[in-house]
């Protein structure tokens, strides 16, 4: 369903709303499979809450191409008239920034890229932190798909559901503008 029309910047999640795949996953099989010797280390960085640590470690070692991950189609379409009139697009993602800025530059659409550094994984609260910081409370817009995205959405100006978890719209309810199967 096309909804409301805003000028506020728009903060982009990327797992599961840009990309309909996870890049965790994604890094997890690509690097750990090939080699499994570094499994023990990721593992012990997970244990120890160090989630940002082990997403920079397998982003160091991701050789992957942005064209061939799988988008949202009719969401990066929408984005595309958004960016067209003038839109600020910020591509906000608990992956990695290195992971991160390869899909933003594929796509093509983003004027920054707020991600997950090694230190610090922006996911939840800390992303919906990181953007109230930046652009104020109610000062953005923001468009993801998981229950991790209510709290971001409860700061936002405006609430973008794509490709929504079970039972995510009927927590979200009507404080969806837009939303993309």
């Amino acid at each position: 369903m096309e909804g409301t029309v805003s000028d506020i910047p728009l903060a982009v999640d990327m797992d599961g709303t840009l990309i309909i795949s996870d890049m965790s996953k994604i890094s997890i099989t690509k690097v750990l499979v090939r080699k499994p010797w570094l499994i023990p280390k990721v593992l012990i960085n997970e244990i120890s809450g160090k989630r940002a640590q082990w997403k920079r470690y397998l982003a160091e070692r991701l050789v992957f191409d942005p064209a061939k991950l799988e988008y949202h189609d009719s969401f990066v379409e929408w984005l595309t008239g958004e960016y067209a009139r003038g839109r600020s697009l910020i591509l906000a993602t608990a992956s990695d920034r290195i992971v991160a800025e390869q899909v933003a530059a594929h796509v093509g659409l983003f004027s920054d890229v707020m991600a997950s550094d090694g230190n610090f994984n922006l996911r939840g609260q800390k992303k919906a932190e990181a953007l109230i910081s930046r652009y104020g409370e109610k000062g953005f817009g923001y468009a993801g798909n998981s229950h991790h995205d209510i709290d971001v959405w409860k700061h936002s100006g405006q609430v973008v559901v794509v490709n929504a978890e079970r039972g995510l719209l009927e927590k979200v309810g009507d404080s969806a503008d837009v939303v993309f199967e």
